[in-house]
């Protein structure tokens, strides 16, 4: 027999830390456990001393922590490890450390290995496509902390890799089981607050805090599937641990002071664990807001009952994106969005080109530009080289689209997201209807809806990780369309930009007739 060696680790749970130790693992069933709640509650410690008590436990286990960046495993991970568990005692290694992967030794990168064939891993999933890229992995513990930070598909996907199994022990040459544990390390706001809030808060608290509102007890909530073949019921557990920062004995009460510092909404969250501040979603579509392809083929084919089309436009850089949005308005008044253009493989002149080639299908009214689409300073070109306009407008004037610009005042993201709120919820006097419908088929405009969240200081804004751009086109239609708001006049906006462009065109043509042609020597 080997010496014993006596590991004392500079980590000392607080009573929180400890029910998340104690919380169930579980090898026929699933048991997730949520820990966190205020910031400061010491979730980072606590999820990395519960993964080596894992390892530990059950040799050949294999463990993986997750956040959204690999800066965030880095700080709130890696750089605890060596002060909370010493690698070394007495000369025996107790772990060790591979920031590269090793097909002998470590299997992933940024890895602490065991000497009992254990390990963890130190991994960044930043979105959905990133957790698909974990397929064919799997593991026995996941820990992914700041989980509302991740989007529900993203998490549900990175679930799949969680199996138990049972293995040989290297030791006792005995059967061993390693069962499964998965813990969630999270605090209030973000992309994910909403579905993690209504999965796993929602289920779980019992009783809220009188003056802030605080989740103060809990209760496991448990939900039972079916296996279809064995009919077998199979069971998921669900552990709620509010943490605070007043539960963990390293802070100083000194910590209230940068916690009180911050905005209203920010301090509630951070400072009281208060679910409820954060309102999530942003928007709220209802099955009466959505219009089925056949009845908008239907009112197609009957073009009477249609006075106007318009196209609405949004277009972005760093990565360039583009979202163009058709609406009709009815005779009655109100407005259905119907078509769409969505995505990233267009160049400005050529989703312009897309944009006149669909809509020569239908009667187009105008197309709505925000106010920057009339700035000048670029040169836009056609198929054949030949300079088309100086501002985006320009382009669309070319091809016969009539643009109307939105006044910059009155164009802004509040003023198109209010409009948004706004029709979503008003409905006409006379028949209780609302006014302003989506079309089943503008696919990615409702999926922009559906996921779009307040951001974490609850300016009433867009949280970053969410894609808005159909939202803003749509946005600025609405805008126009208010009955308070009026669109600048197009005449008012081209009163010297029009004889320029043409001078422009002019010299070019001629320098290209003569034979020469240097396009820098027509910059202005």
């Amino acid at each position: 027999m080997g010496k014993t060696l006596n590991v004392i680790p500079n980590y000392r749970p607080h009573k929180k830390q400890v029910l998340l130790h104690n919380a169930p693992v579980s090898f026929d069933s699933l048991s997730i456990v949520l820990y966190g709640g205020t910031r400061g509650g010491g979730k980072s410690a606590g999820i990395l001393a519960d993964a080596f008590l894992f390892c530990t436990t059950y040799p050949g286990a294999k463990v993986c922590i997750i956040r959204e960046t690999l800066d965030a495993v880095k700080q709130s991970f890696l750089d605890k490890l060596p002060t909370l568990f010493p690698q070394e005692i007495d000369g025996h290694k107790i772990y060790e450390y591979r920031e590269k992967s090793s097909s002998i030794v470590a299997p992933l990168s940024r890895s602490v290995v065991f000497p009992n064939g254990s390990y963890i891993t130190f991994q960044r999933v930043a979105n959905y496509a990133e957790a698909e890229a974990k397929q064919g992995w799997e593991f026995h513990y996941l820990a992914i902390d700041e989980v509302t930070k991740q989007q529900e598909k993203a998490v549900m996907y990175l679930l799949s890799t969680v199996r138990s199994v049972e293995v040989d022990n290297p030791y006792t040459k005995q059967k061993l089981q390693i069962p499964t544990k998965v813990v969630f390390g999270c605090n209030p706001g973000g992309v994910g607050h909403k579905w993690v809030k209504e999965k796993y808060i929602d289920t779980t608290v019992t009783k809220y805090d009188p003056e802030t509102n605080a989740p103060i007890q809990t209760k496991d909530y448990q939900q039972t599937f079916k296996d279809p073949v064995t009919k077998k019921d199979i069971i998921c557990n669900v552990r709620f641990i509010p943490a605070s920062w007043r539960d963990n004995p390293y802070l100083s009460d000194a910590y209230l002071i940068p916690l009180s510092m911050q905005t209203e909404t920010k301090r509630k969250m951070d400072m009281d664990g208060n679910w409820d501040i954060v309102a999530g979603k942003m928007f709220e579509v209802s099955e009466e807001h959505i219009v089925s392809k056949f009845e908008i083929r239907d009112i197609l084919e009957n073009p009477k009952l249609i006075k106007d089309i318009y196209v609405t436009i949004d277009w972005g850089f760093r990565p360039s994106f583009h979202s163009a949005i058709w609406v009709m308005v009815l005779q009655n008044g109100r407005s259905i969005a119907f078509k769409e253009i969505y995505g990233q493989d267009l160049v400005f002149e050529e989703f312009v080109a897309e944009i006149k080639h669909i809509s020569s299908y239908y009667d187009i009214t105008s197309t709505l530009l925000p106010h920057d689409m009339f700035r000048h300073g670029d040169n836009y070109r056609n198929s054949e080289g030949k300079i088309i306009g100086e501002t985006k407008a320009d382009v669309f004037e070319y091809h016969g689209l009539n643009p109307i610009p939105i006044e910059s005042g009155k164009g802004t993201v509040d003023f198109r997201y209010d409009k948004i709120h706004s029709s979503f919820v008003i409905r006409d006097e006379e028949d209780n209807e609302f006014r302003h419908l989506i079309g089943e088929n503008v696919s990615n405009l409702l999926d922009e809806l559906e996921h779009a969240v307040h951001d974490d200081n609850g300016t009433g804004r867009i949280a970053a990780s969410c894609a808005e751009h159909a939202i803003d086109a749509y946005g600025l239609f609405l805008v126009f369309y208010s009955s308070d708001i009026a669109p600048i006049s197009l005449e008012d906006y081209k009163v010297d930009l029009r004889p320029r462009l043409q001078k422009r065109i002019e010299d070019e043509e001629e320098a290209l007739d003569s034979g020469y042609h240097d396009t820098d020597a027509y910059d202005l």
